[in-house]
């Protein structure tokens, strides 16, 4: 059993006026009070109708018969649901609900890191018609965790976990790449200082999109150079060197040797296709004239023409590798992006083992990789007057980055002499 009726009583704070309530009554439990703003002169209230007597009231009274039957309708709907509901439930079922203040958002520095490793750990995408997934990134994250919580205990003596993006002062930053630093100069390297600082950079810019508290981006310019990468030099050599390489004598590899050697010069033929791009080269992306395919560390297309020294490359391993792939590089173990991607490494150590060998048989002083292939292809092309717009999109890069990172003169002797001719 339930009823809803109004109350009038003496309104203290003006003994003349009335106070209303509204009762909310239910069996089992107590009743309820809110109270109604709508009065008037306590005289004319009557108690047996819960209305006021004067003809001037009607349209108070009115609005309270609308609202004892709003709330009477409630009840009445619960009750047909079947509902559990209580008098104070009934009480606030119309409130206005308050604007809820903005949630400050708080998570520690740590908790950021592993909430980036695990969305890292699940992110997917297609790339050339391939799962690939993003469990190197999520290790990058794993690395760096284990770098700051050494850091803060050895510097701090305190536990990272307890830091919060509050705490990322400049201080902090300068004294975790000084502590970097000096464990790379005990170590003999660089302690990967660039890309642990870029690092935990994003993770504070990740922070900040989040609207997380404390961040403060502006923190990050006292590292200086520290945190830009330094000028990259390009690897490119003269086409004469890479002809060498082409015309070497085969007998003197081993036919592991012999394909990285094929490797390498198919990537040079094909616009510099990176090691990973051509090692996850599938049959589907080789058109009649080109080979189209989107590069897997960078989202950019390239669109390599097919040249025939390259055309004959792949149809020397046409058939003797694993599924659609076109060079003999992975088996059916490489199931995971992980395995590929140490695949990947491995092959790409060999191959510049291989190259060594070779430089050496040809006696040729420059040090060559698989990434001199792109700087080369490059420079060859920029250099035979090609437009840059057209050798950028062969690359899979934008005319600024090929002039900023692989394009180099290989031709200053050959230049050289012209000027003396000019001059």
């Amino acid at each position: 059993m339930y009823t809803i009726n109004i109350r009038g009583k003496q309104n203290p704070k003006d003994t003349k006026m009335v106070k209303l309530e509204i009762i909310f009554f239910k069996t089992g439990y107590a009743r309820v009070p809110k109270v109604i703003n709508i009065t008037g002169l306590l005289k004319d209230w009557d108690v047996k109708s819960q209305s006021f007597r004067s003809a001037e009231a009607t349209t108070k009274n009115k609005l309270l018969f609308d609202l004892r039957t709003k709330y009477l309708h409630v009840a009445d709907t619960w009750e047909m649901e079947g509902r559990n509901w209580s008098p104070v439930q009934l009480s606030h079922c119309f409130d206005e609900i308050k604007a809820a203040k903005p949630e400050v958002k708080v998570k520690s520095v740590q908790q950021m890191i592993d909430y980036l490793e695990e969305t890292f750990k699940n992110k997917k995408r297609i790339k050339n018609g391939q799962i690939v997934d993003s469990t190197t990134n999520a290790k990058r994250y794993v690395y760096l965790k284990r770098e700051l919580q050494a850091f803060t205990k050895e510097k701090y003596e305190k536990a990272f976990s307890s830091y919060f993006f509050t705490d990322i002062t400049e201080e902090f930053l300068l004294d975790f790449a000084f502590w970097l630093k000096e464990r790379g100069i005990r170590n003999g390297n660089k302690a990967g200082l660039t890309h642990k600082l870029r690092l935990l950079r994003a993770v504070c810019r990740q922070a900040e999109k989040k609207e997380m508290y404390g961040v403060n981006m502006d923190n990050f310019l006292c590292l200086g150079d520290d945190i830009n990468w330094p000028e990259t030099t390009s690897r490119a050599v003269p086409e004469t060197v890479i002809a060498k390489i082409a015309n070497v004598d085969r007998t003197l590899f081993t036919k592991k040797e012999q394909l990285h050697l094929d490797l390498f010069l198919f990537s040079y033929y094909t616009g510099g296709m990176a090691n990973v791009d051509v090692c996850n080269l599938t049959w589907d992306l080789v058109q009649e004239d080109r080979i189209v395919y989107e590069r897997i560390k960078f989202p950019k297309t390239a669109k390599p023409e097919l040249l025939s020294k390259a055309k004959a490359i792949m149809n020397k391993y046409r058939g003797q590798s694993y599924g659609n792939y076109v060079f003999p590089v992975f088996t059916h173990k490489h199931t995971t992006t992980s395995k590929k991607t140490t695949r990947v490494k491995q092959i790409s150590t060999r191959l510049s083992q291989t190259l060594t060998k070779a430089c050496k048989m040809l006696r040729i002083k420059e040090n060559i990789t698989w990434y001199s292939a792109r700087g080369s292809f490059i420079s060859k092309m920029v250099d035979a007057g090609n437009n840059p717009y057209v050798v950028a999109e062969m690359a899979g890069n934008s005319p600024l980055t090929i002039y900023k990172h692989y394009y180099k003169n290989t031709k200053r002797e050959e230049i050289k002499r012209q000027m003396e001719e000019m001059f």
